[in-house]
């Protein structure tokens, strides 16, 4: 599996609180992994630092995959949670992730908050995970178009976060065939490039480099308000 990834603090931030995680496992497995911390300079990278250092810990993965990406993604919110507790200054931090596993066919992954995995199979960009957010809930009662969610103010309302104390992990499973691409990346590129766009980057004939540099391009071109992450692999 080919796999590249590429982060971009943005014209408007003075920080980047994305964090991203690229890891080949001893028993077959690549972990891909993003993640976009929030709650200030302080706050939001440490909880995202909290939950990459967390995910990249995993030595061997048990038998049941969506179970243990779960728990250890249950494990970071009560870290991240137990922390801001203990320290003043990193009250309301947290964090979302969007991780995922791949090993042969299969790509296990787990989900909260905003940033999102998508899989291009042929010419068709199917995104995969849904956004926990308000924007997500005005969309599914028929009062927003998914394009204009992408761009709408209730987006940077999360309904869940790492870091919550009680966050609840969504997972599950997808097969893949040989020449798909999977994209995992936060909300300062979608929010900036269109899905038209975003397929047509990942259409093309570039490499994997090239198509993370067009991919930030495009974002900054359009303003680059949020930092942004892309994690790309090639089955």
């Amino acid at each position: 599996m080919k796999t590249f990834a590429l982060t971009h603090i943005g014209k408007e931030r003075k920080n980047n609180e994305d964090l991203y995680l690229i890891r080949q496992m001893p028993d077959g497995f690549t972990l891909l992994a993003v993640a976009d911390g929030m709650g200030g300079r302080a706050g939001g990278e440490y909880a995202a630092r909290i939950l990459i250092e967390k995910l990249s810990g995993i030595r061997r993965i048990s038998e049941n995959v969506e179970r243990h990406l779960v728990a250890l993604v249950r494990d970071a919110d009560r870290s991240v949670f137990e922390k801001a507790v203990k320290i003043p200054s990193l009250e309301g931090m947290g964090t979302t992730v969007t991780a995922a596993l791949v090993r042969k066919d299969t790509v296990y992954w787990v989900h909260v908050g905003d940033s999102r995995l998508y899989i291009l199979h042929g010419s068709k960009l199917v995104q995969i995970t849904k956004d926990q957010n308000m924007a997500a809930l005005l969309v599914s009662e028929g009062k927003l178009t998914e394009e204009e969610a992408d761009i709408h103010p209730s987006r940077n309302l999360l309904e869940q976060c790492v870091g919550c104390g009680d966050c609840k992990p969504v997972t599950a499973n997808f097969e893949v065939d040989k020449g798909d691409l999977i994209l995992l990346t936060t909300d300062g590129l979608y929010s900036e490039v269109s899905r038209g766009i975003l397929s047509s980057i990942m259409c093309s004939r570039q490499g994997l480099k090239s198509k993370a540099d067009s991919m930030i391009h495009a974002a900054l071109k359009a303003g680059g308000r949020d930092n942004i992450t892309v994690v790309l692999g090639e089955i």
